[in-house]
């Protein structure tokens, strides 16, 4: 089947991949609580290390207060200027080639799919609807986006009772 990718879908895709994919989520996570964690520990090992007064400690707590009140602001300027650099591109639309297999999904601009274009149906381990698009995650980390259509609604569905998966509904 021949799928139409627009610069829409590329920027929904990104938002889907900074906003909402599990790598982004972990990430935020880890640097927003792992590295204020990490201001205590160092506060308190100086502090025991150097047995000075509990100067370290109190100095890392209020750093990591920070840090907890700063970084989010951070993180979604961030963000923003990422989704707003995708949504600054030229308008384009490529024509590309979907299909599934029995064991197999292959997405290429080509009539013939090079291997690293194809992907195993056992990996996909995430699929997630919007109200324009479908996101198609794998285990390796790939993520693919698909307009929202009869088609594709149909192709999807009849995937995700093969493997008694879940549609994930987001807002984008």
């Amino acid at each position: 089947m021949e799928v139409v990718i627009t610069n829409k879908d590329y920027v929904n895709l990104k938002k889907f991949m900074i906003l909402h994919s599990k790598k982004a989520k972990i990430q935020k996570m880890l640097s927003l609580y792992g590295v204020a964690f990490e201001f205590i520990v160092v506060g308190l090992l100086i502090d025991g290390l150097f047995k000075t007064a509990p100067a370290c400690s109190i100095a890392s707590v209020i750093m990591t207060i920070l840090w907890l009140i700063f970084y989010p602001k951070f993180y979604k300027k961030m963000c923003d200027k990422h989704i707003k650099a995708a949504k600054d591109l030229e308008e384009y639309s490529i024509l590309m080639n979907f299909s599934i297999n029995d064991e197999t999904i292959s997405f290429s601009p080509d009539k013939n799919p090079k291997p690293s274009e194809f992907f195993s149906l056992n990996s996909l381990n995430r699929v997630v609807k919007s109200s324009e698009n479908y996101f198609l995650g794998f285990k390796e980390g790939h993520y693919m986006v698909l307009p929202l259509n009869d088609q594709i609604s149909t192709k999807i569905e009849n995937l995700v009772q093969k493997f008694n998966a879940n549609i994930e509904e987001i807002e984008i």
